[in-house]
Parts: structure tokens; C-alpha cells; sequence
């Protein structure tokens, strides 16, 4: 019979974790908890965090974006006790090496009316269009691509 101390098997756990959260194309202090691995495609869905709050984003597919090669930020939040305090653009900066990484060449967002202010001092232009509950389209080319 082999003993295995539970230190043992939480240190293998959690490097375990670790790697599965670590790609190749996720920028320094970006955690991918969910999505593919190294093969993803257009309609490829990711949840990124970076402690500070988390972002879901898709690579869209063609029909579906506004341009083509775009990287559909479907949520990006940061905890209620962290705002106020750069986190949100922090997150987002580091959501927009995410896209570069993936070969987005685009970004695309439905904004709420209240987060305008905010999408439009990050970069991003309003469409002229709005999408359900009053949401405001925006779109933001992703810098050196």
C-alpha cells in the first residue's frame, strides 16, 4: 500500500491548475479559466480573470461581427470592492493583448449606457447602433494589428 500526504496531492492539484490556466497566448497576468487550448477558431468562447475581475469574450465568426477578425467582449467586470481604482482599464488592457494574441484584429462590445464613458476613453467608437435593452454597439480596432 502507498501513502500519498494530502500536502502532496493538493501541491499536485493546484501546479495541475496552474498549467491549465496558463496558454501560450494569454499576457503576463492574465488567467484563462475557461476556453480552448492551443486549437481555437472563430466562435472559440474564453473567461478571462486577472484577480482584480474577469471578462468572457468570443471570437466571433464572420457573419456575426460587425468586421471581420473580431473579438466579441461579451462581459468584462471588476469585483464591487476594486473599482474606482484602475482595475477596469488594467483588465481590459490586458483583455486587449488577449485579442492581439488570438489575431483579432477587432473589438467589439454592446455596451450599457452607464459604461460608455468608459469604452470610449479606452479606445473604443460607437457603431450609430443600439441592440437590446438599449444597449450601445462599439467597436475598437486592436492596436498593432
Amino acid at each position: 500500500m502507498v501513502f500519498v500526504s494530502f500536502t502532496l496531492v493538493k501541491t499536485l492539484i493546484q501546479k495541475t491548475a496552474e498549467a491549465r490556466r496558463l496558454r501560450p497566448y494569454a499576457p503576463e497576468g492574465l488567467m484563462v479559466l475557461r476556453g480552448p487550448g492551443e486549437r481555437y477558431g472563430e466562435g472559440s468562447r474564453w473567461t478571462l480573470a486577472d484577480g482584480h475581475g474577469f471578462a468572457e469574450v468570443e471570437l466571433m465568426r464572420g457573419s456575426e461581427s460587425l468586421r471581420p477578425g473580431t473579438l466579441y467582449v461579451e462581459n468584462l467586470e471588476v469585483k464591487r470592492e476594486d473599482r474606482g481604482m484602475g482595475h477596469g482599464e488594467a483588465l481590459f488592457l490586458r483583455v486587449q493583448g488577449f485579442a492581439r494574441n488570438v489575431g483579432a484584429l477587432w473589438m467589439q462590445i454592446d455596451s450599457e449606457r452607464d459604461a460608455v464613458g468608459f469604452w470610449l476613453r479606452v479606445g473604443f467608437e460607437e457603431t450609430g447602433r443600439t441592440f437590446y435593452g438599449g444597449k450601445v454597439s462599439m467597436i475598437k480596432r486592436v492596436p498593432g494589428r
